[in-house]
């Protein structure tokens, strides 16, 4: 089931949210982000904590080579965290799939640490969780290096294109999941670098109710990315590619195409 977006005019109400649609992990993939993590932790446990009853913070850190294993032990100490760390990089896709495997409440709200999105705008996603399964903060507008808002657009209109979807932002960093469509459909997740991407398109085709609600989205006050840098451009394109080929002619195989109703 698909949902045309709804509009983002008019005041969000900061929650409570509702006890009935079960507790929510908040999950933080980490890596190099020591000059940013605190602020961004802090900022979402003093937002969240007083509003969600059944709340647990998860950050799962990613081998990084700056400080920010100091800062997030430091904060282990002082904030509701669970903290988990490795000492060897595992990159993106799997440090995400890790991180997510430690979420033990229904609803999994994963967000990237970089504090381009602000924790406020949780309650604009919040609404839906009556009635959807996936529920995906697309940035509007979106706030980057032109490179990468046309890297981003390029891909998610590939994924349009190769896979029948109406969604404008499948590699968005702001997404409130249901945990058990997350075990269901985590282990699949196998064919590009982007976790949240063939994510969603895989609970597209295993029939999960997704939508998709603007969002506020905002430059990177500190640092730069470490994924895409331009001198790794082509070969991330061209990987990217690649990977939408290979789960094309997965589910070609599967016939999901054939079962999955057109506009459904």
């Amino acid at each position: 089931m698909t949902q045309n977006t709804p509009t983002s005019g008019g005041a969000t109400p900061r929650g409570p949210a509702d006890p009935a649609l079960g507790g929510i992990s908040l999950v933080f993939p980490v890596f190099n982000e020591s000059f940013i993590i605190e602020q961004t932790l802090r900022n979402y446990i003093a937002e969240l904590a007083p509003r969600v009853t059944d709340l647990e913070v998860i950050v799962a850190e990613d081998g990084s080579t700056d400080d920010t294993k100091a800062v997030l032990e430091r904060l282990a100490e002082e904030l509701p965290i669970r903290l988990f760390t490795s000492d060897e990089r595992k990159g993106y896709q799997k440090a995400v799939m890790d991180a997510v495997s430690h979420a033990t409440k229904p609803w999994v709200f994963l967000v990237d640490s970089d504090y381009q999105f602000a924790v406020i705008d949780f309650w604009r996603l919040e609404p839906y969780r009556k009635d959807y399964d996936v529920i995906l903060g697309m940035k509007s507008p979106r706030k980057d290096p032109f490179y990468r808002v046309w890297l981003s657009g390029g891909y998610n209109w590939l994924l349009r294109i190769f896979f029948k979807l109406p969604y404008r932002d499948m590699d968005t960093g702001f997404r409130l999941l249901k945990r058990e469509l997350v075990e269901s459909i985590a282990p699949q997740v196998c064919q590009m670098s982007f976790f949240t991407a063939e994510f969603v398109v895989r609970a597209h085709y295993a029939g999960a109710r997704i939508i998709e609600v603007p969002v506020p989205h905002y430059a990177r006050k500190i640092g730069s990315t470490t994924i895409f840098f331009i001198s790794k451009l082509f070969g991330l394109c061209f990987q990217q590619f690649l990977g939408i080929l290979r789960m094309h002619s997965e589910f070609t195989e599967r016939g999901l195409f054939a079962k999955r109703k057109p506009g459904a």
